[in-house]
């Protein structure tokens, strides 16, 4: 059993059959075949179900999937470390985000990147909260940005605290005319995102019992900014998503200073690769910076 077969079934599982995986690593339909028949025969049993679709995990061969990955990344992690002991910086790595982040952050930090490290692919996936938190669960990436709310009882590392703020219609004034306080909020009718009401918001709005019209409950904030900009009520968003707002609405700060911490959560915190070591130090010098 060898980490090429490993490798070649985890490209089956990624792109979902065996054409596609053959294709994608330049081999023989046949030779996808022998690799993972390989390996059913060393462990017993079968690892896939094949169908018109293309190709599905069984039950068994979903449990050894973190396993193999891990196995995958450990031997990756190997090849990078001898690379940069010999002055090669080669290797990859997979970094999960949001739109937020990857809008206003990570075309930066990859463009600076990139030019110091030539030698290291950086691949992208965007996604919302539920799915970074799956793809990191699953190992099928290195790293992702997350926000310590979803992060919780994780190896979350800090990076700046975002605060939650209130989008209004251009004719909107709190009352003290400088901050929404909580009377405003509990005075209008509220609009927020799902995923922001569950997550960022959440101890803020369990404190102060604020309701949500769940007919203006979305997805998309771009949607919400629309809503808002007719009139139909507040927005609560954290201040990173609201730098993408439309000119024609307004923004104010919430007494209480409610907020986020976005920071970085590792696949496999005791298995670092040097590259993803590198990408780590290189998006804390932005950070740091902005």
């Amino acid at each position: 059993m060898s980490i090429y077969a490993f490798k070649v079934f985890d490209e089956v599982v990624t792109s979902g059959s065996f054409a596609k995986a053959a294709e994608n690593l330049n081999l023989s339909a046949s030779a996808v075949s022998h690799n993972i028949r390989a390996l059913e025969d060393d462990f017993g049993f079968s690892l896939f179900v094949r169908n018109r679709a293309g190709a599905v995990l069984t039950e068994e061969g979903k449990k050894l999937l973190p396993y193999i990955r891990t196995l995958i990344a450990a031997r990756d992690n190997v090849d990078q470390l001898v690379s940069m002991i010999n002055n090669h910086n080669v290797g990859t790595v997979r970094i999960a985000m949001y739109s937020s982040v990857a809008y206003n952050w990570f075309v930066k930090i990859l463009i600076s990147f990139r030019k110091k490290y030539p030698g290291i692919d950086v691949v992208l996936f965007q996604g919302n909260y539920v799915k970074v938190m799956e793809w990191l669960e699953n190992k099928e990436v290195d790293m992702a940005f997350t926000t310590d709310a979803l992060a919780e009882g994780t190896n979350f590392k800090p990076l700046k605290k975002d605060p939650i703020i209130c989008v209004t219609d251009m004719e909107y004034v709190p009352r003290n005319k400088f901050s929404v306080t909580v009377s405003d909020l509990k005075a209008a009718s509220l609009i927020i995102n799902r995923e922001c009401a569950a997550y960022d918001a959440r101890d803020f709005i369990e404190k102060n019992e604020l309701d949500f019209d769940t007919y203006y409950d979305t997805v998309e904030h771009q949607t919400l900014f629309a809503m808002v900009k007719e009139g139909m009520g507040l927005c609560l968003c954290p201040e990173l998503v609201a730098s993408d707002a439309p000119g024609d609405v307004k923004k104010y700060s919430i007494l209480g200073s409610p907020s986020r911490v976005i920071g970085l959560t590792y696949a496999d915190p005791s298995a670092i690769s040097p590259a993803a070591r590198l990408l780590t130090e290189e998006i804390e010098a932005y950070v740091k910076s902005i």
